[in-house]
């Protein structure tokens, strides 16, 4: 999401280049000059489509360099996702007292050793790198220097739109069931964005975690999943080639240093050791086998604070009652002493 949320804020934030300014400007011309660095030497060593292959390499270079706050970024995210059982039954115990399991839940945290907002600025710290490469690609675009740039089916990366022009004018509308600039020069254009889509399901279904129909929002993650692959594939059709194939080598190298961290143990995800889940039919990752007649309790720490609670609250009834049995005393007796006259 992270990746999208780049792409996104790229091509509807950044219509202008680095060259007119901005807090990314420096950025922005470092990955610029890196590009050309990599195209020059691609050049030399006679690469064909060497512009192409820049884009690649200096994508998969900016994911390299990112890797350590990805990696801490999944860690997080896949230890509070380890929790998730414990959290569910206490959910099933206490119903809607939404103060319990609040508490419950800070404390089962607490005691695993796991923040569960540990994952945020890592995750937050990657979107302006991948603006700033966007940018830099856009100012590569601007200069002209993909004008004369394909890359194997793809005529030219600086087509079919251009970065001034940006927009599905070269697609729609339709001219006698055909786009403007015609089906046999649109097509090459339009397999790009469709891989993109194809791989950006792909990723969603690879590395994304099921989604809990019984969860709240289970129908706006459902919507996610299925609009966010296609609203990148539309970000293609309105850019450059050479933009859109930036979408598709991140696409990939996102998936692949995903499947790596999750599926290939290279996330070294650690939590406290917190003993098995003892409640039957559900599911947990290790521990002794639960059987039907383990039920699951609440953390020692909370038992601890229901029953200061509960003291507390019994000091005050308590000293409630000598308040009052004081304050009634005196008129006691002196309905006593009137009496015995």
């Amino acid at each position: 999401l992270a990746d999208a949320a780049a792409a996104a804020s790229s091509s509807t934030a950044s219509s202008s280049s680095s060259s007119s300014g901005g807090f990314l400007a420096p950025l922005t011309d470092t990955l610029e000059a890196v590009l050309k660095a990599i195209q020059t030497a691609l050049d030399k060593l006679k690469v064909p489509y060497s512009y192409g292959y820049s884009i690649i390499m200096l994508t998969a270079l900016v994911k390299l360099v990112t890797l350590p706050l990805t990696k801490k970024q999944v860690e997080s995210t896949m230890a509070v996702q380890s929790l998730k059982p414990r959290i569910e039954m206490m959910k099933a115990r206490y119903g809607d007292d939404q103060a319990k399991i609040k508490r419950e839940t800070n404390f089962l945290y607490e005691q695993a050793g796991v923040n569960p907002l540990a994952g945020c600025l890592p995750s937050i710290a990657t979107i302006p790198i991948f603006i700033g490469l966007y940018r830099s690609l856009t100012n590569v675009a601007t200069e002209g220097l993909l004008d004369t740039q394909g890359f194997y089916w793809i005529p030219t990366l600086a087509g079919p739109t251009s970065i001034t022009t940006r927009g599905t004018e070269w697609l729609f509308p339709f001219v006698d069931g055909h786009p403007p600039i015609g089906w046999e020069n649109a097509a090459p254009y339009l397999v790009l964005p469709v891989l993109l889509v194809l791989c950006q399901y792909v990723s969603s279904s690879v590395i994304s975690p099921p989604i809990d129909p019984n969860a709240e929002n289970a129908n706006t993650q459902r919507a996610l999943y299925a609009f966010l692959p296609m609203m990148i594939g539309w970000f293609a059709l309105n850019v450059p080639s050479g933009l859109g194939l930036y979408y598709l080598a991140n696409t990939v190298f996102t998936t692949l240093v995903q499947v790596w961290l999750r599926k290939l143990g290279g996330a070294d995800v650690q939590i406290n050791e917190l003993g098995p889940i003892t409640k039957v039919g559900t599911g947990r990752r290790m521990g002794q086998v639960a059987s039907d007649d383990d039920v699951w309790t609440p953390s020692a720490a909370y038992q601890a604070s229901i029953a200061a609670d509960a003291a507390a609250a019994a000091a005050a009834a308590e000293a409630g009652a000598a308040n009052a049995a004081a304050g009634a005393l005196p008129g006691l007796e002196q309905q006593q002493q009137q009496a015995a006259a």
